[in-house]
């Protein structure tokens, strides 16, 4: 069996929460289409609301081998659990940071493409 992600989306709070540790209690389901074919398509959706709101959802396709019979149970559970950690590293590396280019550093990226998105402006603020 082979698992493809292949739409990734994340609604989030635009704070982060102060506390270092975040609990989250997740609901969550997974829809599948086309269960007869050996391809079958499927969504998976993640919420939360109660310290941080959340809204995560994947498509994507699962390829069964020849002969290979689908369970659900299990696929649902291999899907929620790589969801989640794609979730943690989506919450990671969109958390709320700030850095400021000047001039001197943008023109170092080496692309002949920024200037054009900067609009003439001397200094950049890039948010990550």
């Amino acid at each position: 069996m082979e698992i493809y992600m292949q739409k990734i989306g994340l609604i989030r709070d635009d704070i982060n929460p102060k506390n270092t540790n975040l609990n989250l209690d997740i609901d969550w389901f997974v829809e599948y289409t086309n269960t007869d074919q050996d391809e079958i398509n499927f969504t998976v959706v993640l919420k939360s609301s109660e310290n941080f709101n959340l809204n995560f959802k994947v498509e994507g396709i699962l390829k069964l081998d020849l002969f290979e019979e689908f369970n659900q149970g299990d696929v649902s559970q291999i899907i929620f659990y790589q969801a989640c950690n794609v979730l943690m590293d989506m919450i990671s590396i969109t958390r709320e940071s700030v850095h400021i280019l000047s001039k001197n550093e943008y023109s170092n990226l080496k692309s002949e493409h920024v200037p054009d998105t900067l609009f003439n402006s001397s200094d950049v603020k890039l948010m990550l």
